[in-house]
């Protein structure tokens, strides 16, 4: 599994150049395929079948070799590039001699050695041109489609299209980052009908593998191919078509317009200072670039929903009376307007107090805020956002705060959340409350490299969940800071605007919309919002 994500995260660095030939021609395609039709040899070809493993195995120690170093030089990628080369050479050899591998002809391991050299080695032309061979080949051989589908999404996303079975992901910026997917309502039917395990599964085991949270992508990446390479592979992949999608035209674009709302925080760039009295005209929006008309605005003082999520997890079992006055002079600290809930989680979750106004019925329930066990941060936020957060309205902003260190037990290799960082991820995009986490740090309790890693990889999940919902991000280095910083969340979020508009481009296409707010005539302002939605 570490090869096969390695072969992809080093497409733009270590594969053989885009623009190179093919090597077969239509009339070997022609002769592949009728090979396919002839009786299957009686016994494999064992000597074949050992060429095919040794160079999949030399390509294998070579680009481990190389991803192991700190720094890749110019000479490894030449080196690698070399033998890349020569092993489709190899390849183009066999193929055009005995047709396309197949269980028969060189068992199980040589057809996979096969896919291997292909996939990481052989260009985006000679993939596209047996297309048609390799089709034709699973429907004979069905063992075949297990490793065809990484070929096929690899393919698929080299020219700028969503994959189909999920198998594409990058490393970036300390996540795994997976290229978008068509039809993912189907995906799991889809990938067992090819040999694959279920999604969630593959994403766990990735990011076990790894070492490092999972996320989506919110829109296939541009194509690396030249344009006349992108669209002979797009007119090759939609005519060897392995799973048709049936999609009703009415579900792909709507006129139907919604207003698009938007919590803006605005502040000094050189003071970092918060920034108020704006007016709507000192805003400006731009959506993929093109100039909004804001047709709604709110000042500062429109009140919050606001949902305090508290971490009771074994990290901080000794700490119960710190956290609990703590949360006493949040309550104390926030609007009158603003309503309030507080919800514990360890494993499991505790409402402590639904939202609302009455300050005496909260400073009550915090002596119920108890809880021990593992650490489901995750599946804690997913709770907040489905089951106690307020309905959007424009009379009311929302917002979670979130007091924890982020170390899901999904993170740590153990039993964590059911709700996967991703799929938690959409969902703070999908939705217009602030994610406002505010890290706690527990690290020095524990103390070891793994663990180092593993929280470090926590305070990037809590600080990308607020750059996905336009939130901001806190650090308390240790539960006696948490009053000075809830003190400080609360006179932050009392400085959030609320601007709306109904967008330019009516379709609702589900695409993913970039959006960017500045402050007209005022580069010394800075404002923070959500990256974008999806228009859906």
């Amino acid at each position: 599994m570490k090869f096969v994500l390695l072969t992809v995260a080093l497409l733009t660095c270590c594969s053989v150049g885009a623009n190179a030939q093919s090597c077969v021609t239509q009339d070997d395609v022609r002769q592949m395929l009728t090979r396919l039709e002839a009786p299957a040899p009686v016994k494999p070809d064992k000597k074949l079948k050992e060429e095919l493993i040794k160079m999949a195995g030399k390509q294998r120690e070579l680009l481990l070799e190389v991803v192991d170093k700190d720094q890749m030089k110019q000479s490894d990628k030449d080196k690698l590039h070399k033998l890349y080369e020569n092993n489709v050479v190899k390849l183009c050899e066999i193929i055009k001699t005995v047709g396309w591998p197949t269980t028969a002809l060189v068992d199980r391991q040589g057809v996979f050695a096969a896919f291997q050299i292909l996939k990481s080695g052989g260009t985006f032309e000679l993939q596209r041109d047996l297309l048609p061979v390799i089709v034709a080949a699973i429907k004979k051989d069905p063992s075949q489609k297990v490793v065809f589908a990484g070929l096929y999404d690899r393919l698929r996303v080299s020219a700028g299209m969503k994959q189909l079975f999920g198998t594409q992901a990058v490393s970036m910026s300390g996540f795994l980052i997976l290229y978008p997917i068509e039809d993912p309502a189907n995906l799991d039917s889809r990938r067992a009908e090819y040999g694959l395990a279920k999604m969630d599964v593959y994403i766990r085991g990735l990011q076990r593998t790894y070492g490092k949270p999972l996320i989506k992508a919110r829109q296939p990446p541009t194509s690396q191919l030249s344009k006349q390479l992108t669209d002979s592979v797009t007119k090759a992949i939609d005519a060897t078509q392995i799973d048709p999608i049936e999609v009703d035209p009415g579900d792909v674009i709507k006129v139907e317009t919604n207003l698009v709302s938007l919590n803006v925080s605005v502040f000094n760039s050189k003071l970092k200072t918060f920034v108020g009295s704006l007016t709507k005209e000192d805003f400006r929006v731009l959506e993929n670039d093109q100039e909004q008309t804001v047709t709604y605005f709110a000042s500062t003082d429109v009140p919050f929903d606001l949902v305090l999520l508290v971490d009771l997890s074994g990290s901080t079992s000794e700490k119960r009376e710190l956290i609990k006055q703590s949360t006493l002079r949040f309550i104390e600290a926030a609007r009158p307007a603003d309503r309030l809930a507080i919800v514990t989680f360890s494993h499991t979750v505790n409402v402590v107090s639904p939202l609302t106004l009455d300050r005496a019925q909260l400073a009550a329930s915090v002596e119920k805020m108890e809880g021990k066990g593992g650490s489901h941060v995750w599946d804690a936020l997913k709770f907040a956002l489905d089951e106690i957060i307020g309905p959007k309205t424009l009379e009311r902003r929302r917002a979670v705060v979130l007091m924890s260190d982020g170390v899901d037990g999904s993170l740590m290799g153990t039993w964590g959340s059911n709700t996967s960082f991703a799929d938690l991820v959409e969902q703070v995009r999908q939705n217009d409350t602030l994610i406002v986490p505010i890290y706690l740090d527990t690290e020095q309790s524990m103390g070891n490299d793994y663990i180092k890693e593993q929280y470090e990889n926590a305070r990037r999940t809590l600080n990308l969940l607020a750059q996905e919902s336009g939130g901001s991000y806190y650090h308390a280095r240790k539960l006696s800071d948490l009053n000075g910083v809830y003190e400080q969340v609360i006179n932050d979020l009392g400085k959030v605007y609320s601007l709306g508009y109904k967008p330019a481009n009516a379709k609702r296409d589900s695409g993913w919309r970039w959006v960017t707010v500045s402050i007209k005539n005022r580069p010394d302002l800075v404002a923070r919002t959500r990256p974008g939605y999806y228009a859906q």
